[in-house]
């Protein structure tokens, strides 16, 4: 039998489309096509942070969405068509403004707005659509005994031009977290800040956090990343303290980075 760890960075490519997504999609095909059994695993932190992630771009979009009331209302605009370039245009002006242009921008494509003439009621409608698709996200990260069950059928837009399929379909089992966030960092702490030679915060430390309670928590000796850099930086002063260095150890714990 064959288990694999997945954290955040290698979830959020199997709810929407990025560059990583097909290169994942394929390593999962042909695992389950070279093992008799195959099994997926996450931490419980990864879905609280995938989740957080969806709520905090849902609130920046929908600030976004508070500026271009103020522009419309300013110039007297009401053609839908303009209005969803206002609505685009407030996305990507702020400094977050990449991710939520390409995660929200399209709700705006939508038979509901037609027939809409003035910007009170597309404003009402876009809030609507934008929910919508936050929910659409939630259900996907909403655990059923103790699983995630993921279905690429229903995967949602983000960037636009990568290659994809809807053809996939994977259970992924979720595995508590017994050590805290809080707790792990305030073990860490000291290390942490001799290392970088200066304060660090706790989201320092949250993909050793994934990997140590993929390890430890679920005996999960293969872990798949689709961050590049996904604990790299810790390994130069973890790898020396005993409790750690088993997870830098290619003997013991495989770090594979999808690209």
């Amino acid at each position: 039998m064959k288990k694999i760890g997945l954290e955040t960075s290698s979830i959020m490519p199997l709810l929407e489309t990025t560059p990583r997504t097909l290169p994942l999609q394929r390593h999962i095909k042909e695992t389950i096509d070279r093992y008799d059994v195959v099994e997926f695993y996450t931490d419980l932190y990864s879905i609280k942070e995938a989740t957080q992630q969806i709520n905090t771009s849902f609130n920046n979009a929908i600030r976004s969405i508070e500026k271009a009331k103020i522009v419309a209302g300013r110039l007297n605009i009401n053609d839908v068509q303009t209005l969803s370039i206002i609505f685009v245009k407030s996305l990507a002006e702020n400094w977050y403004g990449r991710e939520e242009t390409l995660r929200w921008s399209d709700v705006v494509i939508n038979d509901k707005f037609q027939g809409i003439h003035d910007s009170e009621e597309f404003f009402k409608t876009l809030n609507q659509q934008m929910e919508n698709k936050k929910q659409k996200y939630l259900s996907m990260l909403k655990i059923k005994n103790q699983c995630l069950d993921i279905n690429c059928e229903y995967i949602q837009s983000y960037w636009i031009t990568p290659l994809f399929t809807k053809d996939l379909r994977l259970k992924i089992k979720v595995i508590p977290n017994n050590l805290s966030l809080e707790d792990f960092f305030k073990k860490l702490q000291s290390t942490l800040n001799a290392a970088y030679m200066r304060t660090s915060k706790i989201n320092d430390v949250v993909d050793i956090y994934h990997l140590y309670s993929l390890y430890n928590d679920g005996n999960i000796k293969e872990v798949w990343s689709c961050n590049q850099q996904f604990v790299k930086r810790h390994e130069k002063y973890l790898k020396t303290v005993e409790e750690f260095k088993d997870l830098f150890d290619d003997n013991i714990v495989i770090i594979k980075r999808i690209k």
